[in-house]
């Protein structure tokens, strides 16, 4: 999944707006944490056989840095489906709620759908 699938970027008036899915955005994270652990494991071939698939997905530090700069120059960002991030994970609240800050310092306004 790419960030972009959780991105809905819209242009009405001059008005720059972007919608986001907590929902997409949650089985994303999840995901990306899923499939890093895979490379923290030992492995050895005679007893494992197989590999484990490698897969290359930014951790989520790295992944809200993006947000951050795909975001620049919003005028307005739709949150929604946001009870997906509510509760739970505290990192990913964490750095959710950072976003938003972001957003709404640089004179972004954010709404809840």
């Amino acid at each position: 999944m790419n960030r972009r699938d959780f991105l809905r970027l819209k242009t009405e008036r001059g008005v720059r707006s972007v919608e986001i899915s907590c929902q997409r955005l949650h089985m994303y994270c999840l995901e990306s944490r899923v499939t890093s652990t895979q490379f923290d494991q030992p492995f050895d071939p005679i007893e494992d056989g197989e590999p484990p698939a490698a897969f290359e997905k930014p951790t989520t530090g790295q992944l809200f840095e993006n947000l951050r700069r795909d975001l620049d120059g919003v005028d307005v960002l739709r949150v929604v489906e946001y009870r997906w991030l509510s509760e739970g994970d505290g990192e990913l609240q964490r750095e959710f709620e950072g976003l938003l800050s972001a957003v709404r310092d640089r004179g972004g306004r954010v709404e809840f759908t």
